[in-house]
This record gives C-alpha cells, structure tokens and sequence, in this order.
C-alpha cells in the first residue's frame, strides 16, 4: 500500500486528499440493484475510489461500492467491511489494460459494516 498526494486537477495550488494505492477486491452495484459486479480497487481516499473494471459507467450514476480496508490501515488490529455511496466523476478506457475501463466516482457517504479480525 502507498500513500501518495498530488495537485488537483484544474485547481492549482490546492492538494487533492491523500490517496491509499490499495489494489483489493470491490464489489459495486448500481444505483442501489441487486446485481453486485466485481473490480478491482486501485486507490481509495477520503473523498473518493477508483477502481478497474470491465464495463464502463455513466457520468453522475449513483454506485454502491462494498470492499474490505486491509489490516495496514488499522495499525495491525483488524481489517474492517465498509460500504459506500458515491457517484460516477469519470469513466474511461485504462491503460495498459485491454477492456478494461477505469471508474472514479466521489464518495456521498460510508459507513463501516463489519470488522474481522486478525488471523
């Protein structure tokens, strides 16, 4: 996992929110259905996720997105279930990666579901 911080698009002089390279699994439906797709998490910070995956999403679409954080961000105590509302900012193809299509979107709200405990 690596930290990074780097300039707003745009907005000069103003520091984008700290982003976590995590590379987990996420889970994602949209607009509250009942069919979860699968993707990968690439960064995650306070104000947003961008994650991979195989289909691409509609500017402003409501997403849930339902992952685990890893044991790093807990100081080695216990990884912990979250779920998130958020909406789509960006959905284009990914580099590197044929059909894939990497998804920004914003996190509305979150809230921790469950913590498992270290084994």
């Amino acid at each position: 996992m690596v930290a990074t911080l780097a300039a707003n698009e745009g907005q000069v002089g103003i520091p984008r929110a700290r982003r976590y390279e995590i590379g987990t699994s996420i889970r994602y439906r949209i607009g509250g259905g009942d069919l979860w797709r699968e993707g990968k998490m690439q960064n995650i910070s306070i104000s947003g996720v961008l994650l991979c995956t195989d289909q691409p999403l509609d500017l402003d679409t409501a997403i849930e997105m339902r992952f685990v954080l890893p044991v790093e961000l807990f100081n080695g105590e216990c990884a912990a279930e979250v779920l998130c509302r958020g909406v789509v900012v960006r959905s284009s193809p990914a580099e590197g990666h044929r059909d894939a299509v990497e998804v920004a979107a914003k996190i509305i709200s979150s809230r921790f579901l469950r913590q498992t405990a270290r084994k």
